[in-house]
């Protein structure tokens, strides 16, 4: 059996195809990549979160087909809930919906003659990579706490992809948690669509945090909404630094307070502007990374002028820019257009920014010495991450889950380069995956 996957978009989707790996085991695949071409099954991820996305979905059908012309090509995901006709039409054999994302094994299963039972069916549509995903890693786990989303922002398709926000019990995610240190995780990452939603413990997510920390994981949040931020969690966060890691990606798309009410969007900037301050002044070592969007419909040049401005005074160390495009079926589809040329004039100049701000917020660590969770070797190097989040690659000896010091000798974009000082953590001895 040779297998073939292809994931597009965000951390859920990750998630997600992690864990279908998992549930494949019984097949026993040989993973390959789709260009090598030969594959029995080739399973795409699909987003659809901007119609770039949707491009690129229907790009990854057609050279899955064209590398790939005898294997059952299952498409899943977001452009699959949107457009499941034009899925089929471009040469899928399986289209699943989000709404049955947990057939997933199933369906594959079934293809190639065997049976599935509870073993090999996800319990529920908040199946995670548990034991079974980690066929690629034996240092980071995602565990998929959340789906859906009703915020209902202008630009944004994802409420009719995602459908109406659910929350996983704690019980359960702890339970699985559980699983994953037993093997040897040693950072948890908590996703969701609308992560800072979560209500599935009675204390929401700082509850979920706290407990997972107790239980002996490092534990990182992905993506989060400004105003699902509370000072509940930023506490929670600087309690237990740097196991629960302090870094937050806070969405902010646009600097403009009368864009953010337009957009629908459900703060303004004295609320996000005093959230930031808040998080450096309680948090040690605290990190911003953040998104912005250029060109949204009406904007100004005053107003894009404004957003860079904003960006100055928060100094994030990373800023992901997006250009916008209209998505059909949503609110600001039908407003009055910024001509695409001066929406993708402002995104050069956000990222012109966004690489400034980079540079001058990773320099100072030129010289020091840095934590660093060490999560493979790869060409020679190790390669892990800060708990502030920088990406870093360093020479010498050290195993993939321990937490060494750096020393940083020097940097590389948004990479710090060094070298190894001390084990400060060992690995934890991994115990045999569950089959």
């Amino acid at each position: 059996m040779r297998a073939a996957f292809r994931t597009l978009g965000c951390k859920v989707n990750q998630v997600e195809t992690e864990a279908l790996l998992g549930f494949l085991k019984a097949l026993e695949p040989e993973v390959v990549p789709v260009e090598a071409g030969g594959a029995d099954l080739v399973v795409i991820n699909t987003c659809a979160v901007t119609t770039t996305a949707e491009a690129d979905a229907r790009k990854e059908i057609r050279r899955a087909r064209r590398h790939n012309p005898e294997a059952f090509i299952v498409v899943t995901g977001c452009y699959a809930e949107l457009s499941p006709e034009e899925v089929e039409a471009l040469g899928a054999d399986a289209v699943v919906p989000n709404a049955r994302k947990a057939e997933l094994p199933k369906v594959i299963l079934e293809r190639f003659g065997l049976p599935s039972d509870p073993i090999t069916t996800p319990p529920n549509e908040f199946w995670g990579a548990g034991e079974r995903g980690l066929l690629n890693s034996r240092v980071r786990a995602f565990l998929k706490v959340q789906d859906g989303c009703q915020a209902g922002c202008a630009y944004c398709i994802i409420p009719r992809l995602r459908g109406k926000e659910r929350h996983r019990d704690y019980r359960e995610a702890l339970a699985e948690a559980e699983a994953l240190l037993r093997v040897g995780i040693k950072e948890i990452v908590l996703t969701g669509v609308r992560l800072g939603s979560y209500r599935g413990h009675p204390r929401g997510l700082a509850g979920l945090v706290e407990d997972l920390y107790h239980l002996g994981a490092k534990v990182r949040l992905s993506s989060i909404e400004p105003e699902d931020t509370g000072e509940e969690l930023l506490r929670v966060i600087a309690r237990y630094a740097p196991e629960v890691r302090p870094h937050l990606h806070l969405s902010l798309q646009t600097g403009s307070d009368r864009l953010l009410k337009l957009m629908g969007r459900r703060y303004d900037k004295a609320y996000y502007r005093a959230l930031v301050q808040r998080a450096y002044e309680l948090i040690p070592g605290f990190a911003l990374t953040t998104d912005v969007i250029a060109g949204l419909p009406t904007e100004t040049e005053e107003e894009h002028r404004e957003t860079m401005a904003f960006l100055e005074e928060l100094r994030p160390t990373r800023v992901h820019a997006f250009t916008y495009t209209p998505r059909p079926k949503t609110r600001a589809a039908s407003m009055p257009q910024v001509p695409i040329e001066v929406r993708k004039r402002r995104t050069r100049e956000l990222i012109a920014l966004a690489q400034r701000l980079a540079e001058e917020r990773i320099r100072p660590k030129l010289g020091g010495e840095v934590e660093v969770l060490v999560e493979r070797r790869q060409g020679g190097f190790l390669l892990g991450h800060t708990p502030d989040y920088y990406e870093a690659r360093l020479e010498g000896q050290a195993l993939p889950g321990e937490t060494i010091l750096m020393a940083v000798e020097g940097v590389e974009g948004y990479t710090l380069l060094g070298r190894v000082v001390e084990v400060r953590e060992k690995a934890s001895p991994a115990l045999p995956l569950a089959r």
